[in-house]
């Protein structure tokens, strides 16, 4: 039912419909999942002509205000990180990056979330403050791939490759994975917090797409 509210931009019953899905305990992950479901069913109703811009518009809105609904442990002091996350240089696509990172959180991982269009030193610098294992890199771009690419090169060349595990979202597979030099890729939101549960708790399912 998520699905289709979303689909149809009725913003009250998505509220209503999470929230009632929080009471009962569900996970906030499979019910981001169903959102997101949504959001490609909008997308794909805007590439055929039945939306428009406007529609868009309205259902990141209602996106934005569903992740606010997710609730969030107390960060702490911020300093110390399990995971640094980013979308790379040149791309400035961060929904995925956005939903993924809000559900670590709801679930007590700390994340270092550095935004988008991120430069290879600075992921390599955030690693280092925050002594992190875990690096996410997002993209949606074909161009990103290379810009992946550049920094895992930037991670190996600053002798952190070996203590970090990095992990690739967005239009990618496992050919992309293993251009970009990358241990595992996510097929989704839900992929990759999985992943990054299992990497940080060893809950969960192993059998990830890695090397």
């Amino acid at each position: 039912m998520l699905v289709t509210a979303v689909q149809k931009l009725d913003e009250d019953k998505v509220v209503r419909l999470f929230e009632l899905g929080l009471k009962e305990g569900i996970s906030p992950v499979i019910l981001i999942e169903e959102v997101r479901k949504g959001m490609d069913k909008v997308g794909e109703m805007y590439q055929h002509g039945s939306y428009y811009i406007a529609d868009l518009i309205m259902a990141a809105l209602i996106f934005k205000h569903v992740l606010s609904l997710v609730p969030l442990p107390d960060p702490g002091n911020g300093r110390m990180a399990h995971i640094v996350i980013g979308t790379v240089e040149e791309d400035i696509h961060d929904i995925g990056k956005n939903v993924t990172a809000g559900l670590l959180r709801s679930m007590g991982i700390n994340v270092c979330d550095l935004g988008v269009d991120v430069k290879p030193e600075t992921f390599v610098a955030a690693l280092k403050d925050t002594q992190a294992k875990i690096l996410g890199l997002s993209g949606l771009l074909t161009s990103s791939y290379d810009a992946m690419k550049r920094t895992v090169m930037a991670v190996e060349a600053a002798g952190l490759r070996d203590r970090i595990k990095i992990i690739i979202g967005g239009l990618v597979n496992d050919d992309i994975k293993e251009y970009v030099g990358a241990d595992y890729w996510a097929k989704d939101c839900a992929d990759g917090v999985d992943l990054c549960d299992f990497l940080i708790t060893g809950a969960g399912q192993a059998a990830f797409h890695c090397q």
